[in-house]
């Protein structure tokens, strides 16, 4: 009896450790955050204010101070 509780709780911890290394770490960033840092691996990033996507800046439609990654989210204020 006392081997079969020794079990289930090694089961018991091996299952919390597992589920803890498969949760993806947080990023860091505020969910405000609008660009990320650049790592020089490649583009900037911008979100959309409209669908939160992030998005090359390169292909970013701006009206005023906010940012929209196409004319169809810019045009829906």
């Amino acid at each position: 009896m006392r081997l079969l509780m020794w079990l289930a709780l090694a089961v018991l911890v091996i299952f919390a450790l597992r589920k803890k290394s498969l949760t993806p770490p947080s990023s860091g960033y505020p969910s405000s955050a609008r660009q990320p840092e650049n790592n020089d691996t490649g583009e900037t990033m911008l979100c959309c204010d409209r669908c939160q996507v992030y998005f090359p800046a390169s292909e970013a439609i701006l009206r005023g101070e906010k940012v929209y990654c196409c004319a169809a989210h810019a045009d829906q204020i």
